[in-house]
């Protein structure tokens, strides 16, 4: 029962709508990445060898990882208000919150390389990435998205 226009939509072909949605994105935080340094040490037995029995001999190797861990946490609240226009009452008024987290680690080594599994090599050869902007606000919306079109949906399905 209900048809959308944008504010362009409406002014260019002079519809007067019965109700009005307005969305309002607020307290949108995108922080710098915060920076947390701490080592790890990683160890594996390996085969160095067979006794005279012909079994083999194991030794213990071990590695130093310094990892280095960028992350942040963006958040924004986006309020919607679908008023009347003719009545100019509030039909309903809900603010959604949404939040983005980040976080990529990379780390270099010293010690023996053999001491490292699958996982260590990628944080190793692991570059950072940081998203842009518009990817974070992207995001975003695409998290609060579903809640404003449940919103509406439930506001004009009488």
């Amino acid at each position: 029962p209900a048809k959308f226009y944008t504010d362009w939509e409406a002014r260019r072909d002079n519809i007067k709508p019965d109700w009005v949605v307005d969305l309002q994105l607020r307290n949108m935080d995108i922080p710098m990445p915060f920076q947390n340094n701490y080592t790890r040490t990683a160890s594996n037995r390996v085969q160095t060898g067979t006794d005279t029995a012909g079994h083999p001999t194991y030794t213990t190797v071990y590695a130093t990882l310094n990892i280095t861990r960028m992350s942040f946490t963006a958040r924004a609240t986006m309020d919607l208000t679908i008023r009347d226009i003719l009545s100019n009452k509030n039909i309903s008024y809900r603010s959604f919150t949404s939040d983005y987290r980040w976080e990529q680690e990379r780390a270099s080594y010293y010690g023996d390389s053999r001491a490292l599994s699958g996982r260590d090599w990628q944080i190793i050869n692991n570059s950072y990435s940081t998203p842009r902007k518009e990817d974070i606000l992207n995001e975003l919306y695409r998290k609060i998205y579903p809640q404003v079109k449940n919103e509406i949906s439930y506001a004009v399905d009488w």
